[in-house]
């Protein structure tokens, strides 16, 4: 079965998660691509032993999860004949993705400018950490930062509390879905008119995309709406724990619709009519009171009771999972949403599946991610170089 970007090849020039991510989710829908890595040292990712001090272990599922599927070529692009190579790839490509910073890319030769000219055809996909304007324009930057000066993590917790650690790379991914879109964006535009562009999307925007609803509202009211709490105005809206310790979230938006089942449910119909609770407007009200008395209620039983109870509702509702819980969740492993893969080294692997479904053309995802610089010599002599030129390259360390 085909694949929706078969024949379309990009070369990734990209370190740590952001870039990576994104020619990743190019990769998984069909696209040959070509990993650029530092002939020496190679991806920064492939070495690290921990993340957010949660050791990686034999099989590095952050790296992976980034790279299979790709090709990896290992060149010195400060020596004139590694950027040689580059520029001859370039000549072919269809996308460039990057999220070096930008003074690099321009001393190196790889900027938007210098590329397409080469390839005025090319889609050059650009990450960076605050903008391609401003002077914040130059620093560095990773997920955590652009987390942080979005004003995301304050809409994450009560007022005054710590902002919390977020899951490692959550940032970045959120970052490469925007960069691949734009980039799917510019490829409808090509073939309508064969005309190459630069896209770009930075952390710091794509987090307060992210965040834009907290941010409008903010704006809309004049002053900061940041921060949740947990005696919610709408407390069929909130989460609340269990007998076991575990969590439960309500999600009931509308609250006089569902309140009489709900006060069954929980065993609570002396409140059904309560005029402190019957209605909307009552709730928000005294909504103190009421969330205080769910808090009680949830505590008396465990998870596992509560979920056989609610079941029984048109509620809406979930439990807070585990991330090793999924591997058991019906409705993920019905929808594809964890996967099994084999790895040579380690066996059976569970992995997160790929998201969009495409009915005629689905995706998949790839083989394992490859060795540094596994297939330069296959994609040189693609390229027109001959064994001769190779084994010169070699000697002046412009691959390896």
């Amino acid at each position: 079965m085909s694949m929706p970007l078969e024949g379309i090849r990009v070369l990734d020039l990209t370190q740590f998660a952001f870039g990576p991510r994104t020619a990743a989710y190019l990769a998984e829908m069909g696209a040959q691509v070509i990993k650029i890595e530092n002939n020496l040292s190679g991806e920064p990712i492939r070495w690290i032993d921990s993340l957010r001090q949660i050791p990686i272990g034999k099989f590095n599922a952050y790296f992976e999860q980034n790279h299979r599927g790709k090709k990896s070529m290992a060149i010195n692009l400060r020596h004139e004949k590694g950027r040689e190579v580059a520029y001859k790839l370039i000549e072919n490509a269809d996308i460039f993705v990057t999220n070096l910073r930008m003074g690099g890319l321009e001393r190196l030769g790889l900027d938007y400018d210098t590329l397409s000219r080469i390839n005025p055809r090319l889609i050059y996909a650009l990450g960076t950490g605050w903008g391609l304007r401003g002077p914040a324009r130059d620093r560095g930057a990773f997920e955590v930062t652009g987390l942080a000066s979005s004003g995301l993590l304050s809409g994450l917790v009560e007022p005054d509390a710590p902002p919390p650690l977020c899951p490692p790379a959550m940032g970045d991914y959120a970052a490469a879905t925007f960069l691949a879109y734009g980039i799917m964006l510019a490829l409808f535009h090509r073939e309508r008119t064969g005309e190459g562009q630069m896209v770009h999307v930075s952390l710091l925007g794509s987090a307060m995309t992210i965040a834009s609803c907290g941010i409008d509202m903010s704006l809309a009211a004049g002053k900061d709406m940041l921060g949740a709490s947990h005696d919610s105005e709408l407390p069929l809206y909130n989460l609340f724990q269990t007998k076991d310790k575990r969590w439960i979230q309500l999600a009931m938006f509308q609250t006089d619709p569902v309140w009489p089942e709900f006060c069954q449910a929980l065993d609570i119909e002396h409140l059904k009519d309560d005029p402190r609770f019957n209605s909307r407007e009552a709730i928000i009200e005294n909504k103190v009171a009421l969330n205080s008395i769910l808090n009680e209620v949830f505590l008396t039983k465990t998870l596992s009771e509560w979920t056989e109870c609610l079941d029984r509702y048109d509620f809406i509702w979930s439990p807070v999972k585990r991330y090793t819980e999924l591997t058991s969740d019906p409705q993920v492993l019905e929808n594809e949403y964890i996967v099994s893969l084999d790895d040579p080294e380690v066996g059976e692997i569970k992995v997160v599946g790929i998201t969009v479904e495409l009915s005629k053309t689905p995706g998949r995802i790839g083989s394992k991610a490859p060795e540094l610089g596994q297939h330069t010599e296959e994609i040189l002599l693609e390229l027109g170089y001959t064994w001769d030129d190779i084994v010169t390259m070699k000697e002046q360390n412009a691959i390896i």
